[in-house]
């Protein structure tokens, strides 16, 4: 089969934007004129052997790679209209990425966990068919009725969904969600350092984020990424219900609080998350869904969890998630990052950065690594 300079074009300018260069920078890497750059990605000027073998090099992959016959993924854009302070750059460099590691888990010939993410066909202003549709979800995860989340990730990994993590955030955004060759995709932050010290994001902000993403998945696989502000609020309302309904069910929250005394205190609302592994923030607003707390109280906490400088750094930490199904499908393949690498023709560290979930922290052994399991109160199923 003879691969066109077109198709060979896309994946320069796939992996081009998958390393956050421009074309000027390739071009100054690989030692060529910017406009040879622009050409070639777009079919229109073919490269030489030497050139083909320069702008391989600088994009951390082999001539083979580019030019070896591969399908061009189809993808769909992430249900956010805007992401806040981010580059449209740093989004679409994350998106790139994505198309490159579904890419390499067709070429390995990865055997994906069947999706069995049930369809939603309801209205999304009505917040109680997402309520109920948050439950069948939980079902399809394996989770009964009054069952915690144990591990949000591995959850959703269960469901057919590929979680890959993100190595910074996206402006205020933690994570994105698209569909690529129709398979559902999550990105998500994985912790790191941050400026003033705290490791962000906190362990129950990254479970809220896959959970809110899952929303996205499920309950807008139709619905193209909005046009207006109004329509971008209104998806972001809708995914942050579900999340909150699919991580801290109601009867099973408001019973939990009932065996607490009923009193909705700062106090309650920490044993709360220990239990649920959600912030006491999200608790509030969860609460105020379910008609528990009025406005007026839910003010009155959030002025005392101000006041307590519990806007950056909550009491009771959570752990932090990571996916397995990458490194347990290439294991199952006989391969490992390096060797998966190598049969793709791609540089280890692209691999590599697709199972690397670990803090980052050599000069802080003080601070948490991987997964720390939040409370039994409840029974967790297993994964």
């Amino acid at each position: 089969m003879v691969v066109t300079a077109a198709e060979t074009g896309n994946r320069i300018q796939r992996l081009r934007i998958a390393n956050g260069l421009s074309q000027a920078e390739l071009a100054k890497s690989a030692s060529m004129p910017t406009g040879a750059v622009s050409m070639a990605e777009h079919g229109r000027q073919g490269l030489d052997e030497e050139t083909l073998t320069r702008v391989a090099d600088a994009l951390g992959c082999t001539t083979g790679y580019l030019t070896r016959p591969q399908a061009q993924p189809t993808s769909t854009r992430p249900w956010l209209r805007a992401y806040a302070d981010a580059s449209k750059r740093a989004v679409d460099r994350y998106i790139a990425d994505t198309e490159t590691a579904i890419g390499a888990i067709h070429a390995l010939r990865l055997r994906l966990l069947p999706e069995t993410i049930p369809h939603f066909d309801d209205d999304g202003n009505d917040e109680e068919a997402i309520e109920e549709f948050a439950g069948e979800v939980r079902n399809a995860a394996g989770l009964e009725d009054g069952d915690v989340v144990g591990n949000c990730i591995r959850r959703v990994e269960r469901l057919g969904v590929v979680v890959l993590p993100m190595h910074d955030e996206l402006g205020r955004h933690m994570g994105l969600s698209q569909r690529v060759d129709s398979i559902p995709v999550i990105r998500v932050s994985k912790p790191h350092l941050t400026d003033h010290g705290p490791v962000s994001p906190s362990g129950d902000r990254q479970r809220f984020t896959v959970a809110h993403e899952l929303g996205h998945l499920t309950l807008h696989a139709t619905t193209p990424p909005p046009a207006t502000a109004e329509q971008a609020r209104l998806v972001e309302q809708q995914a942050h219900r579900f999340a909150g309904a699919f991580l801290a069910p109601g009867d099973p929250l408001l019973a939990d609080l009932e065996r607490l005394g009923d009193r909705v205190t700062l106090t309650t609302l920490a044993e709360l998350k220990r239990t649920w592994g959600v912030s006491i923030k999200m608790l509030v607003v969860r609460l105020g869904q379910l008609g528990r707390i009025d406005d007026q109280h839910a003010r009155s906490l959030y002025k005392q969890i101000s006041a307590r400088r519990w806007n950056k750094v909550e009491p009771v930490p959570v752990g932090h998630e990571h996916a397995v199904w990458l490194t347990k499908a290439l294991a199952q393949a006989g391969q490992d990052s390096d060797t998966a690498a190598a049969a793709l023709g791609l540089a280890p560290r692209y691999v590599r950065n697709w199972q690397a979930w670990d803090l980052e922290s050599p000069n802080r052994p003080d601070l948490p690594v991987g997964v720390v399991p939040i409370s039994r109160k409840r029974r967790a199923s297993k994964y």
